[in-house]
């Protein structure tokens, strides 16, 4: 039997509504972290960007491009949540991208969207680097305003 939400098509409110949450969520979370993140911690989410920026290369294969700088930047997000180590908040963010899962790719396929996504990044970096949390919020509400943004 199975058991849980199943949701198979995404409205474009629905898309709107989960955006919003995990920008509150996820802003709240990269600030705790600016905060709270020891060195090794932000050297951790250093090199995932650098992960990130190098799956960002266009090869010959842009859906494989896509793919990996998808599965990096999940790797990158779901890092800043363990560090900011709020369990309620993962398990919300968790069911929540689980319905932005649907529609992902979508945004990312949108010309310059991953370069734009990567600037955010790299100002999201800049944001943690210096231990700022106020703008490291803003910086990850931007980002997803802008996923948002390319998603509809």
């Amino acid at each position: 039997m199975r058991r849980g939400a199943y949701v198979t098509e995404v409205s474009q409110q629905d898309l709107a509504d989960v955006y919003h949450l995990l920008s509150l969520l996820e802003s709240d979370a990269a600030g705790v972290v600016a905060t709270k993140a020891t060195d090794a911690e932000i050297k951790e989410l250093q090199a995932l960007h650098k992960a990130l920026e190098a799956a960002a290369k266009h090869g010959k294969d842009k859906a494989a491009t896509t793919d990996q700088f998808f599965a990096v930047n999940e790797k990158f997000h779901m890092r800043l949540l363990e560090i900011a180590d709020n369990r309620w908040r993962d398990q919300m963010v968790a069911d929540l991208r689980k319905v932005m899962k649907l529609n992902r790719h979508n945004s990312l396929l949108k010309t310059g969207r991953i370069e734009e996504s990567l600037a955010e990044h790299r100002a999201i970096m800049d944001a943690l680097a210096a231990r700022d949390p106020a703008l490291t919020a803003q910086r990850m509400a931007e980002h997803f305003a802008n996923g948002l943004e390319a998603a509809t």
